[in-house]
């Protein structure tokens, strides 16, 4: 037996049989998880000068680890394994597994800041999933420049559905002048903009999480050659309405506002729009 399966096989029997109070429980499931994270990080280094060998190692290394902490989890939904099983899996499981996991733990245990937060992002990813409508924001934008000196910025209020849901496809990026991320794939957005922009095509960025006045927003969209629809000073609302956790996200929306696609970047961006626009 590979070292690696005996750690499994020894995680699951610590947590399923050797622990009983979940003092204990907790303990044994930190200890196995300990374990199989160190031998992980060995065998990584072990591997680091053959790529390939590396890849398939991580590969089985997420399958085995998403499957212990998923049986930790039903084993454990109501004590301190299940909040961190949660935190451990993140960006590893479908929101519809996590959700699940969530839906089992005690009354008190949903109090928990962290899985608080984590739920209300799930709520939202599954309320503005691929087949849903979109949901409206309203966000006071700076829309324009006053004409005295020094120019003054002019606000209103601006909505999502000023855009969305007007009989065109909208391609909506949240992003923010500080991610590096973001504007990486302005290149790709703005291509697909340039190809595909009129009657039947649009695009929307909604920048959010801003760190620095809403003027560097401003000059970042024009120093990037952001010439469609700007939605700045976005804040927190919209990007928590969408369950969105890290930027840049996309979302591709129907002429009639359905959500058609989300999460997507890359190439990806001109092939899920063409296939729509055929």
């Amino acid at each position: 037996m590979k070292t690696r399966d005996f750690l499994f096989v020894l995680a699951a029997v610590a947590v399923a049989a050797c622990a009983q109070t979940p003092e204990e429980r907790v303990k044994a499931y930190e200890e196995a998880h300990d374990a199989m994270i160190q031998e992980y990080r060995q065998m990584m280094d072990s591997l680091s000068n053959d790529r390939e060998k590396a890849q398939a190692y991580y590969d089985d290394f997420v399958e085995e680890y998403v499957e212990f902490n998923l049986k930790a989890a039903k084993k454990n939904p109501d004590n301190e394994v299940a909040v961190q099983v949660l935190m451990n899996l993140r960006g590893l499981i479908e929101d519809e597994q996590a959700l699940e996991i969530i839906s089992k733990m005690p009354a008190e245990m949903l109090e928990n800041e962290e899985v608080a937060y984590l739920k209300a992002g799930l709520d939202a990813r599954i309320a503005t999933a691929e087949g849903k409508p979109f949901v409206d924001f309203t966000v006071n934008s700076v829309v324009g420049q006053t004409r005295s000196i020094p120019p003054q910025p002019v606000y209103a209020d601006v909505k999502l559905s000023d855009y969305v849901g007007k009989g065109k496809y909208i391609l909506l990026d949240f992003w923010s002048p500080w991610c590096g991320p973001c504007r990486r794939e302005m290149p790709n957005i703005k291509a697909v903009y340039d190809k595909y922009k009129g009657d039947n095509f649009d695009v929307v960025s909604i920048a959010v999480w801003e760190r620095e006045p809403v003027e560097v927003t401003i000059e970042t969209a024009e120093e990037l050659g952001m010439d469609w629809n700007q939605i700045n000073n976005g804040g927190r609302e919209p990007a928590a309405l969408y369950g969105v956790e890290g930027i840049p996200h996309i979302i591709l929306f129907g002429p009639d506002g359905t959500i058609l696609k989300r999460g997507f970047h890359g190439a990806e961006i001109e092939e899920v729009v063409s296939s729509y626009l055929k």
